[in-house]
């Protein structure tokens, strides 16, 4: 391992566990609500709110700045993530061992990685196609996708930082937290999923399109640390 790049690995693992940030948070939250407001814990939250607050925003801004980048998508974007969803599916149905493959959507088309070659990317993309639109929203709506994660984060933690912040400037009772607290993380662990898939089929995918074709498909750079080679971006046509 590159000793210089071991932050980057580590930051990019924590941003990668679904739970693991949002439960950091979720502890940060319960003790801070649970201080009570005496001399010396002001004291305390005077010297460390103005650096725990910028920390946990710093930490938290890939999640609150993913969420809003997604649910801005272009209809092309969101067309090719369709396309991406359904080409990956398609190629994944028909290998016998579980396999690492990621996409990434763009407005000519999107970036695929793990799959061997172009012609099982078009074979696995014809495929998808020759299916009904029901059954193209079946597969393209995925619990795979990276935006399931992103969304869940990103509304967790803009709850749980408000409630930092509510809890800076009112102290309440140790029911009220635990009440506010327990009601958000049920709210995150019952809904993440289900909005996630609502949040993709609505805003982050679209299957409006006539006639699809890939145009050509190249092989490109893989972003270290993050895509897994060989990497291939696949221009597409959509009407």
């Amino acid at each position: 391992m590159n000793k210089e790049l071991w932050p980057l690995r580590v930051l990019i693992w924590y941003y990668r566990q679904p739970l693991l940030g949002y439960a950091v948070l979720f502890i940060i939250a319960l003790c801070w609500g649970l201080l009570p407001h005496t001399g010396e814990t002001v004291v305390l939250a005077v010297l460390v709110a103005p650096w725990l607050f910028p920390l946990l925003i710093v930490l938290n801004l890939p999640f609150m700045g993913g969420l809003i980048s997604r649910l801005r998508l272009n209809t092309a974007k969101r067309q090719n993530h369709a396309l991406e969803h359904g080409t990956i599916h398609c190629w994944l149905s028909g290998q016998s061992t579980k396999k690492k493959v990621g996409g990434r959507a763009e407005s000519e088309g999107f970036r695929v990685s793990g799959i061997g070659s172009a012609n099982e990317i078009r074979k696995a993309f014809r495929e998808f196609l020759s299916l009904d639109v029901t059954e193209r929203w079946s597969i393209a709506v995925s619990n795979r996708c990276g935006s399931m994660l992103v969304i869940a984060q990103g509304i967790g933690v803009i709850f749980l930082l408000s409630s930092i912040a509510i809890f800076t400037f009112w102290q309440l009772s140790p029911f009220a937290v635990a009440l506010v607290l327990g009601t958000q993380l049920f709210l995150f662990l019952a809904l993440r999923r289900p909005l996630g898939r609502l949040v993709q089929r609505r805003r982050l995918l679209c299957l409006d399109f006539e006639n699809a074709e890939i145009l050509d498909i190249r092989q490109v750079e893989k972003t270290p640390l993050i895509e897994k080679g060989p990497v291939f971006f696949v221009r597409t046509s959509v009407r």
